[in-house]
């Protein structure tokens, strides 16, 4: 069977994840990004076992890549009081499973970069598509030239451009469904541990969170454990005077936002959450509004399908946006093998989304949930066990083998 001949629009992580998994069926790849540079903006996200096990799958090793592995999470109040300690990894065998991980967007983005190049994957950089043929699967750039495929996949994020050409987008588009905005920045593990306050409470644990007042502190260690990664959520009325403008991805993503607005917020967290903004690069804040959407009627038309944030966009709530794309690339390359034909591809997209709608839609609604308030440790645990022990390589394998045993 010759091989797909296969355009992905968009380079964050979902995108170059899927240009691996489709490139190691034989496929020929081309990933467009309208970035002329191909570098990631972002901070940091959590890796949980079940997608480090896939970009295992993938060839890419996020501990040697500067990710770093959870050990331990301690969880408090807004006062400051320890809740409860969790251990993790504790378990992992070397070379066998998924490690619970810190991971550096920016440095994990450059190694799917790096491992989609030495696949054969051709990577073009400041092209951006203009418009989409549902019919004839084909491309429109925005500098006028037209290309033909047999398979398109929008990897194009929350703002995506492909999204209007397969569902209604009056009727289903991202929303601020919990309410919140988060401030991130940087602090580097060099500067903290200079600090009396800030150095005793990071010797302790990984990870640390303090939440109360609808408000939460994620801090934790990247890039080869030289800088934390620090999140602050908050109800959005607080902050969206620090919003500006009207270009949908910076309000998204990189706003920057006041020293002052994050202090006053904060204000009454404990000294060690106080001295943490102190050793922060003051222009280093900025704000992003958590939009989520509602479950889409359809991932995919004709010879398009939509991946990650293009179509499943999630709050950070459930740790799980990057995890989710990462998944659903792997499950494609599963579902598209050598030896699928032209002809197969819409049924094989159609049980992509049958495999990948249900277990992101409980992403997406525990993650709402937590943003409510509900994260006992009775409810977080078999969610936890429910996201890190899932193995989306072989669910879809088997997934495929019921699919062509069913044709037969």
């Amino acid at each position: 069977m010759a091989p797909l001949k296969i355009a992905i629009i968009g380079a964050g992580i979902g995108g170059p994840a899927a240009a691996i998994a489709l490139a190691q069926k034989g496929h020929k790849v081309t990933l467009y990004e309208r970035s002329t540079t191909g570098s990631e903006v972002g901070y940091a996200f959590r890796i949980t076992p079940n997608s480090d096990l896939c970009l295992k799958h993938l060839g890419v090793d996020t501990i040697a890549g500067g990710a770093v592995a959870s050990q331990s999470v301690c969880l408090m109040n807004a006062e400051g009081k320890v809740l409860h300690k969790i251990t993790e990894n504790a378990n992992d065998q070397p070379g066998k499973g998924g490690t619970s991980v810190f991971a550096y967007r920016p440095q994990l983005h450059q190694q799917l970069m790096d491992v989609a190049s030495n696949m054969g994957v051709d990577i073009r950089l400041g092209v951006k598509a203009k418009l989409v043929d549902v019919d004839n699967t084909r491309i429109m750039l925005e500098d006028g030239s037209e290309l033909s495929v047999d398979l398109i996949v929008a990897a194009d994020g929350v703002h995506s451009i492909v999204r209007p050409h397969v569902i209604d987008t009056s009727k289903y588009f991202p929303t601020p469904s919990t309410g919140h905005n988060a401030f991130r920045f940087m602090v580097t593990r060099l500067a903290a541990e200079k600090d009396d306050i800030v150095s005793a409470a990071i010797s302790e644990s990984r990870m640390l969170s303090w939440f109360g007042h609808d408000r939460r502190i994620l801090v934790y260690p990247v890039d080869y454990d030289r800088q934390f990664n620090i999140t602050c959520t908050h109800p959005q009325e607080f902050s969206d005077t620090e919003v500006t403008g009207n270009d949908p991805e910076s309000i998204a993503y990189n706003q920057k936002a006041s020293f002052d607005a994050v202090l006053e917020i904060y204000k009454n967290f404990p000294p060690a959450v106080i001295r943490l903004f102190h050793l922060a690069d003051p222009n280093g804040f900025r704000i992003w509004k958590l939009q989520d959407m509602d479950e889409i009627p359809s991932w995919s038309r004709n010879g398009i399908v939509l991946l990650g944030d293009a179509c499943h966009p999630v709050s950070p709530f459930g740790f799980s946006g990057a995890s989710m794309a990462i998944e659903d690339a792997v499950t494609l390359g599963e579902l598209l093998p050598e030896t699928v034909a032209v002809g197969d591809i819409s049924a094989q997209l159609k049980l992509y989304e049958e495999i990948r709608k249900p277990r992101v839609g409980r992403v997406r609604d525990t993650a709402r949930m937590i943003a409510g308030g509900m994260d006992s440790r009775e409810f977080m645990g078999p969610y936890l066990t429910f996201l890190g022990e899932h193995d989306a390589v072989s669910f879809a394998r088997e997934a495929l083998a019921k699919h062509l045993e069913a044709k037969a």
